[in-house]
């Protein structure tokens, strides 16, 4: 067995104990990115404790994007990856955007997160990222009237001011926020003419980010977003308001139906549903 230094940790909590200090001889250099930990067993005796709390401590590390385990082999050291972050992020945007409160957190999330996109990719785009930018501008234009073609290509264009930035963690930021954007723009697009507005905006911080202006390009973003966020919220109130007025009304249409057909002079006629 391994000669190691035995290193005992407290009797509470010993698997996170465990984690923290093998987090702390990670980052310390100790075990390098790709290397292999220890065996379950030498751990064991280097932190003093059982199996159980080893096995633990190595899956808090692997949720943490730490180590990669697999069956049968020792634990190898990883490093959190864009991967690994949108995993992470998902299930937070999912249960966030589930309530009232969230969904406004999320708009207020994007609103910041993409204006300084659009800021830092008029700061550094290229003559090749403006061409590509265009390009995804015209595939938006083009496709106004075909919602489902629209919804792809709007969020394209959004994707490629990410790609420009050049910085993988915005790239995966925007890879989490797909789902719910998707969501966000299939509610929107049915709102007369927002295609249209969408289009301007897009035209606007295209035109931003050609000229190098970083902050009309925060500022034609900021104004866009603001205005998905209001078709969204108008559209979920309409679409509420409307559906219920139409059960309403088919409730009344029924209950004027039956009343017709069963009225008579043994039968009362029913109080209507309010």
């Amino acid at each position: 067995m391994q000669n190691v230094p035995r290193l005992p940790v407290g009797r509470r909590k010993r698997a996170h104990e465990v984690a923290e200090h093998l987090e702390k001889a990670i980052t310390s250099g100790e075990f390098t990115e790709g290397s292999q930990l220890p065996s379950e067993k030498d751990l064991m005796v280097r932190f003093g404790v059982g199996r159980p709390a080893v096995r633990e401590a190595l899956f808090i590390l692997q949720q943490q994007g730490l180590v990669e385990i697999a069956s049968g082999a020792r634990a190898r050291v990883t490093s959190p990856s864009p991967k690994f972050l949108v995993g992470q992020v998902n299930g937070l945007i999912k249960r966030l955007s589930a309530t009232g409160q969230g969904q406004t957190h999320m708009e207020q999330t994007r609103l910041l997160f993409e204006a300084g996109v659009a800021w830092q990719a008029a700061k550094q785009a290229t003559p090749e990222d403006i061409l590509r930018l265009k390009s995804a501008l015209d595939a938006n234009a083009a496709a106004m009237g075909n919602t489902a073609e629209f919804i792809r290509t709007d969020v394209a264009f959004h994707y490629e001011l990410t790609v420009i930035t050049r910085n993988p963690v915005f790239a995966a930021i925007h890879d989490a926020l797909v789902e719910w954007l998707i969501d966000q723009r299939t509610t929107t697009i049915h709102m007369p003419d927002a295609d249209r507005f969408s289009v301007r905006d897009h035209t606007a911080i295209y035109e931003a980010v050609a000229a190098h202006d970083p902050m009309r390009a925060f500022h034609e973003m900021a104004s866009h977003l603001h205005l998905i966020s209001q078709l969204y919220t108008e559209s979920k109130r309409l679409s509420e308001e409307i559906l219920r007025n139409v059960t309403r009304d088919v409730a009344a249409r029924i209950d004027r139906e039956m009343d017709e057909m069963w009225s008579g002079p043994q039968r009362s006629k029913r109080k209507p549903r309010t």
